[in-house]
């Protein structure tokens, strides 16, 4: 069974939901269009995430953003690379992180056991404030 951690640096912010984020708890937000607003990251978005939705609110309610720390979040593991415990992540284009192999920006780093195919939910510790990239997988 997993264990999940909380530190006390935890940073969860309110927005709003620019659209319905019921189906959207532990993925990536990016700002919207409209200030005080967050929408569900995309391709898009990945040089603008805001952090993990916590809840699942509706268009309007508000949305509980975690900024830094750590966090659930939904991951992919796709060609290239998995997820790998300790490994960097970068945002996924459906809202979710993947393994990163060389890009831009990290994101945090995964902390769940290592995941070769597949979606899953796991524990990531967010920063997205990152410069860089890393040399491979």
């Amino acid at each position: 069974m997993a264990t999940y951690r909380s530190m006390s640096n935890d940073h969860d912010v309110p927005f709003l939901a620019d659209e319905d984020l019921t189906a959207k708890q532990y993925t990536l937000l990016r700002p919207a269009s409209t200030a005080g607003y967050a929408a569900c990251a995309n391709s898009a978005s990945s040089y603008g995430i805001l952090g993990v939705l916590q809840n699942s609110p509706s268009l309007g309610q508000e949305a509980t953003v975690r900024l830094m720390g750590m966090t659930k979040v939904y991951g992919e593991a796709n060609g290239t690379c998995g997820l790998a415990y300790g490994g960097f992540v970068l945002a996924a284009s459906t809202g979710r992180v993947e393994g990163a192999a060389a890009g831009c920006p990290i994101i945090g780093r995964w902390l769940s056991a290592a995941v070769t195919s597949g979606d899953v939910v796991g524990e990531m510790f967010l920063f997205p404030f990152s410069a860089c990239t890393v040399a491979a997988c």
